[in-house]
């Protein structure tokens, strides 16, 4: 049973994947194109050192305040992905040695990885509401087929846990 959940745990990284790509597709598409890069041809090239002060030290740098535009949520956009990725090793580590307890930390995971993923599909929603908003834009479909196997391994990875808990 807990191969049977791997494959499953793929099967949702795998339609993730797919999800990902083609959110981040349609995100581009509707970015405003950059100019080419023919077109700066013309331009001065500066090359050399920055000029030293008088003490000998390099002028300062503009402080620049890093903000996020809206519609991307960086911490969410990582977070999901890499605690797919940890609940699947942790998932395949309990299927290669029986360490029960690896079972239940997979389970931890996976609960954080379905809430992070749920907090992102609600962010990139409310901001896709925007006009002015250049946000993900996952196709719904996509979101179903990747929402169904993760609930299906969900439901086998308890069943799993708590039959390993037992024997």
């Amino acid at each position: 049973m807990a191969i049977v959940v791997l494959v499953l745990w793929l099967a949702t990284a795998g339609a993730g994947l797919t999800l990902l790509r083609a959110g981040g597709a349609a995100r581009q598409a509707a970015a405003p194109q950059a100019a080419p890069a023919d077109s700066l041809a013309g331009a001065l090239v500066r090359t050399g050192a920055v000029p030293l002060t008088v003490e000998g030290k390099p002028p300062p740098g503009p402080h620049v305040r890093v903000g996020t535009p809206p519609g991307e949520h960086p911490l969410l956009e990582f977070s999901h992905p890499a605690l797919g990725v940890t609940g699947i090793a942790c998932w395949m580590m309990f299927t290669f040695i029986h360490y029960r307890p690896l079972a239940w930390i997979a389970f931890a995971i996976l609960v954080t990885t379905l809430l992070v993923g749920l907090g992102w599909l609600g962010r990139t929603r409310r901001s896709g509401q925007r006009p002015e908003s250049q946000a993900w834009a996952f196709p719904p479909r996509l979101i179903w087929v990747h929402g169904l196997v993760a609930t299906c391994s969900i439901v086998l990875t308890v069943l799993t846990a708590v039959i390993a808990s037992r024997g």
